[in-house]
């Protein structure tokens, strides 16, 4: 059977029904690294055999990857390390910012915090691209407050507009390819049941994105609009983690 580590950073973020059965039916085993139980302060984590690995799916969560936490550290080498050995890399949010730096990039923050649904901006290169390609409705659910470079040899396959605490626009990466790795600025995994469970346990992020927006309205807003559209974002993700695993020959 093949072997995928899921690495989580936050007990509400997980891989999501969508996700987990798309590798189900691709017969994948999951197994969870969770940083978030690490003691004290996200200390280092056993090493995985890397050589009995197939898939590596890096998720998001509240730190920084700038943040100096062992976990961080280590979780980088073990992104460049499977990089290096050819090992597909699915790194969504922070996982996306922590592949960026370590294979080079910068991560900073954007200035704004974005906890909804944002247009993307698709290149021509993510248009033609067989996995990013199957995003036919570029509307994706977010929730960042950092953004990253694109780092050496990357190709950018979509950039979006982040609103700026002080009333200016921001135009940032959202997503990249490099090798069989690919690094998305958004929530691909993300049903309405996980946002419903963030909007109970993430719920003060809302207050993050500034005093021109009322957390409550936002959170009700999301729900209302996510509930609409999770149908078509379920369908295409489910389709672009396919491609994704059929191009990585899994």
């Amino acid at each position: 059977m093949k072997r995928a580590l899921i690495i989580r950073h936050a007990a509400p973020e997980t891989l999501g029904a969508n996700f987990t059965s798309v590798l189900a039916e691709a017969g994948f085993e999951l197994e969870s690294l969770d940083i978030f139980d690490l003691a004290p302060e996200y200390g280092p984590f056993p090493a995985p055999d890397l050589s009995g690995l197939d898939l590596i799916v890096s998720l998001g969560g509240p730190l920084s990857a700038n943040d100096p936490y062992p976990a961080l550290g280590q979780e980088m080498t073990l992104l460049r390390d499977a990089h290096e050995r050819g090992i597909p890399v699915l790194a969504v949010c922070l996982g996306a910012q922590l592949l960026c730096r370590a294979l080079g990039g910068t991560v900073e923050p954007t200035g704004g915090y974005q906890f909804g649904l944002r247009r993307l901006s698709v290149t021509e290169a993510g248009d033609l691209d067989p996995v990013f390609g199957k995003i036919k409705a570029p509307l994706v659910p977010t929730l960042h407050g950092e953004c990253f470079s694109l780092p050496p040899g990357a190709t950018a396959l979509a950039e979006g507009d982040v609103l700026l605490r002080d009333g200016g626009y921001r135009r940032i990466n959202m997503a990249y390819r490099i090798g069989k790795s690919y690094g998305f600025q958004f929530e691909p995994q993300l049903t309405f049941e996980e946002l419903k469970v963030w909007n109970r346990e993430l719920y003060d992020d809302y207050f993050l994105m500034g005093d021109r927006f009322d957390a409550q309205e936002e959170a009700s807003r999301h729900l209302r609009e996510f509930a609409k559209f999770a149908p078509i974002h379920e369908t295409q993700m489910a389709e672009l983690l396919r491609a994704f695993l059929s191009g990585a020959g899994l």
